[in-house]
């Protein structure tokens, strides 16, 4: 079995398209700087240097005058040359949350961890970029791509104080989390720090991760079923959870801080909690439906009305994220 055969099917010599319609890429939303920043940390697991060339190129390609990194780019269908932007239909998404992702991506690699990638200048100037950031996700993952440089860095440093006093800040006994709301993509923010622990052996890291990895566990089930937080709503501090519509990259999150939390205790609570995750892509889901297609692409969520049967770059990438996270603790 090809695990890439989505991911190519969707990548052009520019990079992966953002969102696909049914089972198609769809050009129309062109190329966001994130999945390609995804897609090269699974290229890179899985060794396919030709997938890897090209996200790595788009990456360096998105370079703009002041050092730091486009966030999307468009194609021009009359014309041969596209377009580098950061705004998408008239709004201004989370440029932070992009350039940490694209940071983690970049150090993942070793050549870049020894200053052999080409990648340096971009590499740096994220780096000096991230001392100002206050997106959480943002900061975990770049925390993930710091962690595996050989000595901590002071950005490493500063980052990992900036969660802990998100989490001093905001918990109280009945909300144990870094924000007073849940969104998308929550189980980053535990998972970076389960990383510092096994990295840096940090214990207010493993202490804090801990309660926030058991508080998200409780939150997001229903009768024992994982039930992500739907982006229909979200869930707000003294609030109701939405349900719908669930998506792939918040269970492949959660197994991915899952796989680190066993890793870190060696509890069988997480163990069991983390195939319950990674079964919920397969049908243990509040609608018993599987979101993995016969041919191994992910669609892109649970609503209420059941599977939406697009199948976009975030929510193939997510999930084959989690395929390795569930292959090497040996549950699949």
């Amino acid at each position: 079995m090809d695990l890439l055969k989505k991911i190519k099917s969707m990548t052009t010599d520019i990079g992966i398209y953002q969102h696909g319609k049914l089972n198609q890429p769809n050009p129309e939303f062109g190329y966001a700087l994130e999945d390609q920043a995804r897609a090269l940390i699974v290229a890179s697991e899985l060794e396919d240097k030709r997938l890897q060339k090209i996200y790595l190129d788009f990456i360096l390609n998105a370079k703009r005058k002041d050092g730091l990194l486009y966030h999307f780019y468009y194609e021009n269908r009359d014309d041969s040359n596209g377009i580098f932007k950061n705004e998408e239909n008239n709004s201004r998404p989370n440029i932070q949350e992009a350039s940490g992702i694209t940071l983690w991506s970049l150090l993942t690699l070793p050549d870049n961890r020894e200053n052999k990638g080409g990648t340096e200048e971009i590499i740096k100037n994220l780096m000096n970029d991230a001392f100002n950031w206050t997106s959480p996700r943002a900061i975990s993952a770049a925390l993930l791509g710091l962690v595996q440089l050989s000595n901590e860095s002071n950005l490493e440093i500063l980052l990992k104080k900036k969660l802990h006093n998100l989490y001093f800040d905001s918990h109280d006994e009945n909300w144990i989390w870094f924000e007073n709301y849940l969104v998308y993509a929550n189980a980053i923010i535990p998972w970076s720090l389960w990383e510092l622990y096994l990295k840096r052996n940090c214990k207010t890291s493993f202490e804090i991760a801990g309660k926030t990895t058991d508080f998200l566990l409780q939150t997001c089930s229903i009768n024992n079923i994982p039930a992500p937080v739907g982006n229909k709503g979200w869930c707000h501090k003294g609030g109701i959870k939405a349900i719908y519509d669930q998506q792939p990259i918040d269970a492949a999150y959660m197994v991915c801080c899952l796989e680190k939390a066993y890793n870190a205790t060696s509890s069988k609570h997480y163990l069991d909690w983390a195939k319950k995750w990674y079964e919920w892509f397969l049908g243990n889901n509040i609608h018993h439906i599987s979101l993995i297609s016969k041919d191994f692409a992910c669609f892109d969520g649970l609503t209420a009305a059941g599977v939406n049967h697009n199948q976009g770059a975030e929510s193939n990438i997510c999930f084959i994220m989690a395929y390795l996270a569930a292959k090497r603790l040996s549950i699949i």
